[in-house]
């Protein structure tokens, strides 16, 4: 059950960055506009809004898939943010330390659960 959880955990991640990984990848400034809110089992969540110009001057708002517990950036703030050329609506504030650990979590997980079960471990 556990290899199943983490092999598509792993399968979904790597599905959402394949637009990052086949095409090259814009960076642009964008402005925070707002933030989204979300109560989940008493807690608020926040994730940002931002605006900025694609490589054709056309102006998006797209909103990060990361949600905090603060809203952070600040609205107003301009920010960097990364998107894969062609796709300016899966534009998303780059977190490289995070997107690591989440990979880095995801493979350990199936690894060492396929490991455990073929009993190399």
């Amino acid at each position: 059950m556990g290899l199943a959880l983490a092999g598509t955990g792993l399968a979904l991640t790597l599905r959402a960055d394949l637009p990052f990984l086949r095409n090259p990848v814009r960076r642009a400034s964008a402005k925070i506009v707002r933030h989204d809110r979300r109560s989940e089992k008493g807690a608020t969540l926040y994730n940002p809004v931002f605006l900025f110009a694609d490589e054709s001057g056309t102006f998006l708002e797209v909103r990060d898939k990361v949600y905090t517990p603060f809203p952070t950036p600040v609205i107003g703030d301009r920010i960097a943010i990364i998107y894969p050329q062609g796709y300016p609506q899966k534009a998303r504030i780059p977190y490289p330390v995070f997107r690591a650990l989440l990979y880095g979590a995801l493979i350990y997980t199936v690894v060492a659960t396929g490991m455990e079960i073929t009993g190399w471990w």
